[in-house]
């Protein structure tokens, strides 16, 4: 099959905004959201032969996303033209871009940035093509992203994994809503250990298949479950002592209801992908669902929240 592309830089405050339109009209609701990654460095100390990345904060984020080149792209293009414009009238919103893939090049294009990542205190996401030798505490993602989304470049996902570090026990029943490429999953698991049961849901079948070969690449298909589907689904596997929802602003608060009813009493939610404007909306509508907000955690423009369910 053959895809566009299509592609557009933005100031921060309009990540969100852009995002959003792209969940409505790209494939499966599929979005890359692509920090502009500053020149490599060596960190001195633990990680001193380590390539590192940083976010260059001076320059645009990078916004994408997919539609299958078909009959009804020039319409849903036209339509998507027309909605940037009028979000570059309040907002510095750069031109669309648009490029013809094969299924392959989708699959294989951006290969060539990703580097070993340290992430919190004990991640490393590792990219399946590359070798690397950890140290004894490390925990290891061996990812391959392939079509999905999610690689622990962003911001969001970058306080997610830290975040887990803080919140996963042994026995924990995690829910991963919206699991992209299995990334939080499998490291909510490898730090769980051997009796942590994790189920992993997302409303691409792009993204189930590309979790489900991360997991088994992984060797936790024991451990994760992973199916087609969203909170509906999710119920049948809970209740949960932690949820991870790595989103956007607008789902989480669409959800928050059913975020709630997912958590046993005292379970905790972390839930990102907020940019820091929208901030208040979210905790309003968390608190209001009965998941009071016990911290706030951020990065950049980037918020993660983490909150519990009253008793």
């Amino acid at each position: 099959m053959n895809w566009l592309e299509l592609s557009v830089d933005v100031d921060p405050e309009a990540v969100e905004a852009v995002s959003e339109l792209f969940t409505r009209f790209g494939y499966n609701g599929g979005v890359v959201i692509e920090q502009p990654i500053g020149d490599m460095k060596a960190e001195p100390g633990t990680w001193e032969d380590l390539p590192q990345v940083w976010i260059d904060e001076s320059r645009p984020v990078s916004v994408r996303t997919y539609l299958s080149n078909d009959a009804q792209a020039p319409e849903t293009r036209r339509q998507i033209e027309e909605a940037l414009w009028h979000l570059a009238q309040m907002r510095k919103v750069g031109p669309l871009r648009v490029e013809e893939r094969e299924e392959e090049d989708w699959a294989n294009a951006w290969k060539s940035f990703y580097v070993t990542l340290h992430v919190g205190k004990r991640t490393v996401i590792k990219p399946s093509w590359l070798e690397f030798t950890p140290n004894e505490e490390d925990i290891v993602v061996d990812l391959d992203p392939g079509m999905a989304f999610g690689t622990g470049y962003h911001p969001t996902t970058a306080l997610c994994l830290a975040t887990l570090e803080e919140h996963v026990r042994p026995d924990s029943n995690i829910l991963d809503l919206g699991t992209g490429s299995g990334i939080l999953a499998i490291a909510a698991a490898k730090l769980g250990g051997p009796s942590v049961r994790i189920f992993a849901v997302d409303t691409d079948g792009v993204a189930v298949v590309a979790t489900r070969e991360n997991v088994a690449r992984n060797g936790l298909s024991e451990q994760v479950v992973v199916e087609q589907g969203s909170t509906a689904l999710a119920a049948d596997f809970g209740p949960y002592n932690l949820i991870v929802a790595n989103l956007l602003a607008a789902i989480i608060i669409d959800l928050a209801g059913s975020l709630h009813d997912l958590l046993e009493p005292g379970g905790t939610l972390i839930s990102s992908g907020i940019f820091h404007e929208r901030g208040d909306n979210v905790i309003a509508a968390l608190e209001k669902a009965g998941l009071p907000v016990r911290e706030k955690k951020q990065e950049g423009d980037w918020l993660c929240l983490i909150s519990v369910r009253e008793q």
